[in-house]
């Protein structure tokens, strides 16, 4: 047998094991880097298993495949490094959680090549082989990730159009003095806060600046999104008869907190707009309102332990079938509408002893009555219409809430 041989055999091995290869780099990074994650960021923590997925995938096939380097970086590295460098995260940080896959990595190639291989020469050349092609790579594709934070650092933080903006807005929200001048904003109003991302998000926030005739400021966030908000003297009043009415343009999302006024509804409303957007990323609605998803906003912070709980505590009605799904409506209409049967019948359009037949089925699965658990199955509900509809993956960017969170 060839060493190429055996190097191939190897590879395929981990090809398959890429998944598991994935998730233990992402708990050890979690363990060993801990300022990377300080922020819980969600623009800069959906760009991690794209950036070490492809890393991964880079690596094993080029075991495969006669160890030949790759051109350059894959777009998910150079991308996890530009909004990086977006978010604040100190570049010796971002090299440590690479460092970490690098160690991850080394140990299943040492024990799937001294599995494999018979000992003795040909296994050592293999494990030569294999580590000479494992460090050059990473030479090489590290020069191109540092280059590109770098370059992203610069334009971002002191060339950027809006970078002296950005400033005076991060120290607004961080309690600094600062002269707010400068932003052509009056604090002293009403403020709704927005987190926008997608294909049009400035489009959308013009949209909200002339439906609620507010001034508009606007400054850019992290992983394209643009962090904005729009003031009126009278927008906590017109915001509820208005607000209903609008609708992003397509493939666009809006996280909105607030309308609160001053200078700290200020930055309470961008707190709300902050939490809105992580658990909007976890929707597939256009909008998300932080007052209609507080609940969610605070329980999410331990996602497994949210998890856990929706699953106990909806046990046999928690299973995604089109019947359970229609007894889990019916069950939350019904706890929405106060427990009233006729008013549950008239939101989900039945006939009210559809309704009592439906709470019939619920309380025989369940195995006790409604009434018992109302409070734990009302929040267990609330939970489903996000977690049903959200992967591992993006359960697993939430996180413990940071006092440094702004999304600039």
């Amino acid at each position: 047998m060839s060493i190429e041989h055996d190097l191939r055999a190897v590879a395929d091995e981990l090809i398959l094991k890429i998944p598991a290869i994935s998730e233990e780099v992402r708990e050890r990074c979690r363990s060993g880097a801990p300022n990377y994650y300080r922020r819980n960021d969600p623009m800069l923590l959906e760009t991690e298993l794209p950036s070490i997925t492809g890393a991964l995938t880079s690596i094993i096939h080029g075991l495969r495949h006669a160890r030949q380097l790759p051109d350059g970086a894959s777009e998910g590295a150079l991308e996890e490094a530009r909004v990086a460098a977006q978010a604040g995260v100190e570049l010796t940080d971002l090299l440590l959680t690479r460092r970490i896959g690098q160690v991850v990595l080394w140990n299943w190639i040492l024990e799937t090549a001294v599995r494999i291989v018979p000992a003795g020469p040909r296994q050592m050349a293999v494990l030569k082989q294999a580590a000479e092609y494992h460090f050059a790579w990473n030479d090489r594709i590290t020069h191109d990730v540092v280059a590109t934070y770098e370059q992203e650092k610069s334009a971002y933080f002191f060339h950027s159009r809006d970078r002296q903006r950005r400033a005076v807005v991060t120290d607004l929200l961080n309690g600094v003095p600062t002269d707010t001048e400068q932003l052509g904003y009056n604090l002293k109003v009403d403020h709704l806060a927005a987190v926008v991302w997608g294909s049009a998000p400035r489009v959308a926030l013009k949209s909200l600046a002339t439906l609620f005739e507010a001034s508009l400021l606007v400054v850019e966030g992290t992983g394209g999104t643009s962090l904005a908000w729009l003031g009126s003297s009278r927008l906590c009043e017109s915001f509820e008869q208005r607000y209903e009415t609008f609708q992003p343009p397509a493939a666009t999302f809006v996280a909105v907190g607030g309308p609160l006024n001053g200078v700290d509804g200020f930055r309470r409303a961008h707190r709300q707009a902050w939490q809105a957007c992580r658990v909007g990323r976890l929707r597939s609605e256009p909008v998300t309102r932080y007052r209609d998803i507080a609940l969610e906003s605070v329980v999410l912070r331990d996602a497994p332990a949210a998890r856990d709980f929706m699953m106990s505590e909806l046990g046999p009605i928690g299973d995604d079938d089109a019947r359970t799904q229609l007894l889990r409506e019916t069950l939350k209409a019904y706890f929405d509408t106060g427990q009233n049967a006729a008013a549950t019948a008239g939101r989900i359009r039945v006939h009210e002893r559809t309704v009592a037949y439906r709470l019939k089925s619920i309380e025989e699965r369940l195995g006790f009555p409604i009434s018992d658990r109302r409070d734990e199955l009302a929040v267990a509900l609330r939970l489903a219409g996000v977690l049903h509809e959200a992967s591992d993956r993006q359960l697993s960017i939430l996180g413990e809430n940071s006092q440094g969170e702004t999304g600039i």
